[in-house]
């Protein structure tokens, strides 16, 4: 439920983008409110599946233990993006993307190490191509 507020806070945001223009800003053509709009989608579509796959005679469905899976999973993902956050600046943005996937992929529950590196490899080409090549984003560069 969460997730699907979240998507629909998001959403307004974006359509606010979109709909108001200031006369005195410059504007790129998409601008970032079709950007946003289309995660927000995403986020909102991500809720809605989980809360109607979970949703069962009135209640969730939870068992305690998927429940505290969920969380140590939940907190482990979160100590991994700071760590991907505190790096990014040190080791720059290829080595520090390796390293996230690398432990993302282990705490989503990837445990064969061949798999786990073949994964890390791909989305780590993935979005470099993505972001840096074809939106000329500009990530920070290692210190060292």
């Amino acid at each position: 439920m969460i997730m699907a507020a979240f998507g629909l806070v998001t959403m307004v945001e974006a359509l606010r983008l979109i709909i108001y223009k200031d006369p005195y800003v410059l504007y790129d053509p998409i601008g970032p409110g079709f950007y946003v709009l289309a995660l927000s989608v995403g986020v909102l579509s991500v809720g809605v599946v989980h809360f109607a796959a979970n949703y069962r005679k009135g209640s969730i469905v939870a068992d305690a233990a998927a429940r505290g899976r969920g969380m140590r999973q939940l907190f482990s993902s979160i100590i991994v993006l700071a760590l991907y956050l505190l790096l990014i600046n040190f080791v720059g943005y290829l080595i520090a993307t390796l390293l996230f996937f690398l432990l993302q992929f282990r705490v989503t529950g990837v445990k064969s190490w061949r798999t786990n590196i073949i994964l890390t490899l791909l989305f780590t080409a993935v979005y470099y191509v993505i972001f840096v090549r074809l939106c000329e984003m500009v990530f920070p560069r290692e210190i060292f």
